[in-house]
């Protein structure tokens, strides 16, 4: 033997919630771990599927079990597209290969592990199931999830299982059930060993334990203890005192201490009779044989260990047909948090007699303990609809809040489809029928009369006691209601109607039964219920009727008696087409209690109200639809047609005229969708006998504005409704370039198409600028030919409230008769930052100056509402002598651009603006020979003057001269 393989096709797409995926990783650490405890010679291999198929690791890592259990836990997920097909078919190149460990005669199992069906998978799963690597695989398939109740998705899951599908695909609701398929899968995957010795037959076989009485000649009884408590069915004939042993074959895995014949049934097909047997410790799991005359047709399989599947049996004629449409298997032990029990629903399909799976029924209010399922019975029609329904039993429901009374029966009602769903069954608890009734619900029949009143009894066993359930006589009602008159003129506003309302029994009780009764019936007229605002009738001064009927004896026979309501009709604002609703809610009542006779009671499948409808009339000229013929036309005014200018357009103005030229025109309603900055300001209808009621939507950010407007109470033949629409504009940058306003009317006949009409604005935005320029006249002297720098400024001033692109183009002369002038260095700007762009482009001629000068033009780009924009060029001077007049004037011009689509310019006048540039060419005196001369002159007569005071004594010193003398005298 080379051991076993297994390998586990993990699916990680994106459809697995992160947690999830955590719980799926566990339970493969833990199914790895429990493989690992029995098998000795067991290898893994982990390939995980996303948008990759990627080997997590292969049956040569599997040596080393804790390693392999670090990567179980560091696995990432894939996440994205489910390829299944590929990852299955990647096992079988890559795992199930030699190169990679794989043994060539050891077993091999997949177990594919997925929550839905198969997505962007380049490969096809039926080719990859019957390609010939698959030979000898056992496939194991589980689904996690409601996926896999379409139908693509289960059949994908059956096709990747192997058969049969009852023991190689399991089914689980989340991820957090996976670990109650532990002991499944080691019971399937690994064989266990059994115990040696002798085999007893029938010694202890127990023939009893369950029975089934088929006919007058013959029964079903359960042997659990034959054959060393594999169990079995013995089919005994009454009348030729003889017996059938029916069991499954001895080489069966599994079904020693199976417990065969632990519960039995019978099912009854268009092919004869199927016996049923179940085998509540077959393979741990349990399960339920099928045999067809003395062989096995089918087997059910449970699906979780200890679940004790198969120990009650409950086969249904839901229809009363005289054949078996369902089969109820009870697993009383299944757990989840604790032993709540679970019953799972198989359907007989009648082209092969062969039993499907099609749900379980469990209470989602189960208490842990309870057993659900522990007892199951067919007790007959007990609400009187024709087919057939079941009691079930959890005898240990409230145990552990009230040891002194506890246990309840679940009662479920069949239908035409089968089954009725859970949150329409009757719960009776045993605290609710008397004080110390324990394990009620334990053993449960039905479909008998015992107390005699005509109606099917409910026997429910619990401990030392039996407790008969008498039935309720279950009743609908025919609820009626006539007009007087039968339609509401339009025009027959403040008039009153009366409504005929009536009740009638059904089925109808006999006259001995409502001798016991005093019944009466409360009820609750609503009236025009389909619609939110006024009420187009009312009893008196309110909308609501409450009142009650009671039944009376007329003629020997009881009925109840009619009721005649007032109904005062209301002015018609609007709709006067559809017809005012009148909802009658009632409920039955029964005035006096007597316990010996079970009052009847509705039946809670049947709506307690009803709806009945009061038409107006129409004129529709003998004919029986209303054709109405609606001619839409509308019209914008504005200054300029067809064109919004933000911030110099006010308002906007829109013409609507509708004429009806057919039948009268119910309900007509105009929806205008307009954008978010225009605001509704009024409406202005003209003279006309027909009403006009708007209302504004709610605002939203993301879709354009509406208004509602209700158009006359009805729109008569040759009638005309004309109104205008008047809008603000906000002072705000709208955000595209064209607008919609769109008119769709319609109306309520039949057959009507709605009138649309659209249009279409351009939106332009306004700015004011004014170019101005602060020199208007710059000098140049060109006579000396030296360089010189000059600067031309030009201003912006004016108001760009929407940030309106506009241009600036300066236009700098820069070739005069083929000779270069000047030569712009730089251009800058005073306030925002904007975009400066000299062009490149060759200096080209430029209309002012014809074809002599050419220019060099400089961009400015500017959304601010001003700006100073100054360029500085250099005058080179050399040579310009030569080439220039004695005055020369040239134009540096400055004009504002703008893409007229978009927006308008005002005060265009004042878009242009002229610097003079004049070059001056003079004479040159040479005045360096006066400078000299006259220096020398100069210095020439300072001499003179100088020797003509010295020879005047100007410089000696008398005074020193005078004191001396003065001293001596």
């Amino acid at each position: 033997d080379s051991g076993t393989e297994i390998a586990i096709v993990l699916d990680g797409s994106g459809s697995i919630e992160p947690e999830d995926f955590k719980r799926a990783k566990a339970f493969i650490s833990n199914m790895m771990k429990t493989f690992y405890e029995k098998c000795f010679e067991c290898d893994f291999a982990l390939v995980q599927y996303g948008e990759e198929i990627r080997t997590e690791f292969d049956l040569k890592d599997s040596w080393n079990a804790n390693a392999t259990f670090q990567k179980v836990q560091n696995i990432t997920q894939l996440g994205n597209v489910t390829k299944t097909a590929s990852a299955i078919q990647h096992v079988l190149d890559s795992i199930f290969n030699e190169s990679q460990g794989s043994q060539k005669n050891a077993a091999k199992i997949i177990v594919v592990l997925t929550d839905g069906e198969i997505f962007l998978d380049p490969m096809n799963l039926t080719t990859v199931i019957n390609s010939s690597k698959m030979a000898g695989i056992d496939r194991y398939a589980i689904g996690v999830g409601d996926a896999f109740n379409k139908p693509k998705a289960l059949s994908e899951l059956q096709l990747i299982a192997s058969d049969p599908d009852e023991s190689h695909l399991f089914r689980v609701t989340n991820y957090s059930a996976l670990d109650g398929l532990l002991s499944t899968l080691q019971q399937k995957i690994i064989a266990t060993e059994g115990t040696a010795g002798d085999i007893t037959e029938y010694e202890l076989a127990q023939t009893g334990f369950s029975a089934q009485i088929l006919d007058k000649q013959h029964i079903l009884v359960g042997a659990v203890g034959a054959f060393d408590w594999s169990g079995g069915v013995l089919l005994y004939d009454l009348v030729t005192k003889t017996a059938a042993f029916l069991n499954e074959s001895k080489e069966a895995k599994g079904a020693r201490y199976s417990y065969l014949g632990y519960s039995v049934a019978a099912a009854t097909t268009q092919e004869g009779a199927l016996y049923i047997a179940g085998a509540p410790q077959h393979s741990m799991t349990g399960k339920v044989l099928v045999f067809q005359k003395d062989r096995v047709k089918q087997i059910l399989q449970g699906d979780q260990v200890g679940s004790y599947f198969g120990s009650e049996l409950c086969t249904l004629d839901v229809n009363r047909d005289g054949l078996t449409d369902h089969l109820l298997v009870g697993a009383p032990f299944y757990h989840i948090h604790g032993e709540e029990g679970r019953v799972y629903v198989y359907r007989l399909e009648t082209n092969n007699s062969a039993f499907s799976m099609t749900g379980h029924l469990r209470d989602q209010k189960l208490p842990s303990l309870a057993r659900f399922g522990f007892a199951l019975a067919s007790i007959g029609d007990i609400n009187g609809d024709g087919y057939e329904d079941v009691a079930i039993g959890a005898p240990l429901e409230d145990q552990l809040s009230d040891p002194s009374a506890f246990g309840s029966i679940y009662i479920y009602n069949g239908d035409k489809d089968g089954i009725r769903p859970s949150f329409q069954l009757q719960r009776i608890r045993a605290a609710e029928i008397a004080p110390g009734l324990q394990y009620f619900g334990q053993s449960i029949d039905g479909g008998f009369d015992l107390t005699e009143d005509g109606l099917i009894d409910i026997t429910v066993g619990s401990l030392g006691k039996v407790t008969v359930l008498r039935s309720r006589p279950v009743v609908t009602f025919k609820v009626t209601m006539r007009f007087t008159p039968e339609r509401i003129s339009i025009f027959q506003n403040n008039s009153i109607v009366t409504a005929e309302l009536c009740f009638d029994m059904i089925p109808p009780l006999k006259a001995s039964q409502q001798e016991n009764w005093h019944l009466s019936i409360h009820y609750t007229v609503d009236l025009d219920v389909k619609t939110t605002k006024k009420k187009r009738a009312q009893f008196e001064d309110q909308s609501v009727c409450e009142k009650c009927c009671r039944n009376t004896k007329d003629n020997g026979t009881w009925q109840f008696e009619c009721a005649w309501l007032p109904l005062q009709l209301q002015p018609c604002d609007y709709d006067c087409f559809s017809s005012i609703t009148l909802k009658v809610s009632y409920n039955l009542v029964n005035n006096k209690e007597n316990v010996d006779h079970a009052a009847p009671i509705l039946d809670k499948y049947q709506e307690p109200k009803a709806y009945f409808q009061l038409p107006y009339k129409k004129d529709c000229s003998n004919k029986t639809i209303c054709a109405a013929n609606l001619i839409l036309r509308s019209q914008i005014q504005l200054a300029c047609r067809k064109e919004l200018v933000v911030g110099f357009t006010k308002e906007l103005n829109l013409n609507i005229s509708l004429v009806n030229s057919g039948d009268d025109s119910y309900m007509t309603t105009m929806v205008l969708e307009y954008p978010r900055n225009l605001q509704f300001k009024k409406m202005i209808p003209e003279p006309s006998p027909t009403e006009i009621h708007c209302r504004q939507s709610e605002p939203s950010t993301h879709l354009p504005s509406s208004m509602d407007c209700k158009i006359g109470h009805p729109i008569f033949k040759k009638a005309t409704a004309q109104f205008s629409v008047i809008w603000q504009l906000d002072e705000a940058r709208f955000p595209d370039e064209n607008v919609n306003i769109t008119i769709n009317i319609t109306n309520a006949n039949e057959n009507s198409i709605p009138l649309i009409e659209e249009h279409t604005l351009h939106v332009k935005h306004v700015f004011t600028a004014v170019l101005t320029k602060p020199t208007p006249l710059l000098y140049v002297n060109v006579s000396q030919g030296l360089p010189e720098n000059k600067e031309f400024q030009f201003n912006i001033n004016g108001e760009n409230r929407f940030r309106a692109e506009i241009k600036l183009q300066i236009w700098v002369p820069v070739i005069i008769q083929g000779h270069h002038i000047t030569n712009v260095k730089n251009v800058k700007n005073t306030q925002d930052h904007e975009q400066l762009l000299l062009s490149k482009q060759p200096p080209c001629s430029s209309p002012p100056a014809g074809r002599e000068v050419q220019y060099q033009r400089v961009d400015c780009v500017i959304t601010s509402d001003r700006e100073n924009v100054t360029v500085t060029a250099e005058l080179p001077l050399i040579d310009s002598q030569k080439f220039l007049k004695d005055r020369t004037d040239l134009l540096v011009i400055g004009e504002i651009t703008f893409n007229s689509s978009l927006y308008v310019g005002l005060k265009k006048e004042n878009h242009k603006a002229e610097i003079t540039l004049i070059l001056l060419k003079s004479q040159v005196i040479n005045t360096l020979p006066v400078v000299i001369g006259s220096s020398v002159g100069g210095f020439l007569l300072l001499a003179f003057i100088i020797f003509i005071l010295y020879k005047c004594g100007f410089f000696k010193r008398n005074y020193k001269h005078m004191m001396e003398k003065q001293h001596n005298s």
